[in-house]
């Protein structure tokens, strides 16, 4: 077993504080390094190599400075004389003079590089770390993939939401913000009352923070989780509009030429092909980036299957979707090359328009809570169609026809039933309806 000896001794035993050196000897060598920790040489044990503490001669201050010391140089005792003991007893590293010396040096240097990086990471600024964290090539422990781009760039949105609140509260750039137990006052008192944000954008933020800090503490960060953790990160369910299928027929016989020669929709505009887009997403329950892959999907128009075949681009699951009578026909206006989607605003634009056209006009209600004020608004249908309307209107539709939820997930990539069921917008009555009794006579 390699023999080695140590001990803690005072650069300046005679001064009023002196800086403390670790010695280590082996086979007739001395190796000494700064142990960068300074005491007062009154609080100095020869014997015990570490500061004596003591209430009723020194301070709590110098009692509690002295106890940091000690448990310091216990570490780097550890550290370095660990390392040494891998070594053998005759190794040259032990052995010679000038190697013995390099070594306990070099292992010093580590200990302290070390020291230097940790504390530089516990001072690095939170949202800085989080938006490292978020770009960084990730693996979803949930589902297996790298995190697709288009979720790290929804996450970094959240980030700098955040970093606007520390800027306009004068909050310190910290995850001991983060997880104070008034944080969730601060952060809902300044987006109700100073950016006027719905109640859901305050539960996202919520559940990619959590998320985050979740990360950032296995990471080794030092984070109190006590109250952060109760965080909502749930959203609340809205009341958004779906298209019953007699709506989508109409938008779908909508004869776009002659409005254009009627001077109702401009004679340049892609309304047509956002229409017949549309119509797919309401036929198929794809989500808009696997509406412009549907080219590179597989096609079979053959009566007995009747399907189009895609990898979904978000779960990277492949599903078969069977082809409604208004997809086929779709495909085949185009020859088999559909067109591409223009870019959302615009599009949805288009769709408000098409609805209105379409006479889809009815009266809704919509309760949302905007600035910690719950209101009912009242609006008329058209105005309330996006792209997404389409994947709400499949599900929808689907439940309303019987087709059980778990086929449906399959086409819609749902895993979870309970996301699913804010897709569906089916009442109770029409949920009654579906059981199909007839009144006994």
């Amino acid at each position: 077993m390699t023999k080695i000896s140590y001990s803690s001794i005072l650069q300046y035993p005679k001064k009023e504080e002196s800086l403390v050196f670790f010695t280590v000897r082996s086979n007739g060598n001395t190796a000494k390094v700064s142990t960068r920790q300074t005491v007062k040489t009154k609080m100095w044990n020869k014997q015990l190599h570490r500061c004596i503490t003591s209430k009723e001669l020194f301070t709590d201050r110098e009692n509690r400075e002295a106890r940091k010391v000690n448990k310091q140089l216990d570490k780097i005792e550890d550290f370095i004389i660990t390392r040494l003991s891998g070594w053998g007893e005759q190794s040259r590293y032990l052995t010679d003079p000038k190697e013995f010396k390099d070594i306990v040096t070099h292992y010093a240097d580590m200990f302290f590089r070390g020291i230097e990086e940790e504390e530089k990471k516990q001072n690095q600024k939170a949202t800085e770390w989080m938006l490292a964290n978020i770009n960084s090539d990730r693996i979803d422990i949930h589902s297996g993939r790298f995190v697709a781009e288009r979720t790290k760039k929804a996450q970094s949105t959240v980030i700098h939401r955040l970093q606007s609140f520390l800027s306009d509260n004068h909050l310190e750039d910290t995850f001991k913000t983060f997880a104070d137990a008034d944080f969730a006052n601060k952060y809902m008192k300044w987006c109700y009352e100073k950016k006027n944000y719905k109640e859901n954008t305050i539960y996202v933020t919520y559940e990619i923070l959590k998320a985050q800090l979740n990360a950032a503490k296995k990471s080794g960060f030092n984070i109190d989780d006590t109250y952060y953790k109760e965080l909502r990160g749930k959203c609340k369910d809205v009341d958004n509009i779906y298209l019953t299928e007699r709506e989508i027929e109409a938008i779908y016989k909508l004869d776009i030429p002659h409005l254009k020669k009627e001077g109702l929709i401009d004679e340049k505009s892609t309304m047509e092909q956002t229409r017949d887009l549309f119509i797919v997403g309401c036929y198929t329950g794809l989500r808009r980036s696997d509406l412009n892959k549907l080219n590179d999907g597989i096609w079979n128009l053959s009566e007995d299957k009747n399907t189009v075949s895609i990898v979904a681009e978000k779960t990277k699951k492949r599903v078969v979707i069977p082809l409604h009578p208004y997809v086929r026909a779709i495909y085949y206006k185009y020859n088999g090359i559909l067109p591409k989607l223009g870019d959302k605003y615009n599009t949805n634009v288009h769709l408000k328009n098409l609805a209105r056209l379409a006479g889809i006009n009815e009266i809704v209600s919509k309760t949302e809570n905007r600035g910690g004020k719950v209101t009912t608004l009242k609006h008329q249908k058209y105005d309330l169609v996006s792209f997404h309307t389409a994947r709400r209107s499949f599900a929808t539709n689907m439940v309303l026809k019987g087709v059980p939820t778990l086929a449906i997930r399959q086409l819609t990539g749902h895993t979870n039933e309970q996301t699913f069921r804010k897709y569906v917008k089916v009442t109770p009555e029409q949920y009654a309806k579906l059981f199909g009794f007839s009144p006994i006579v």
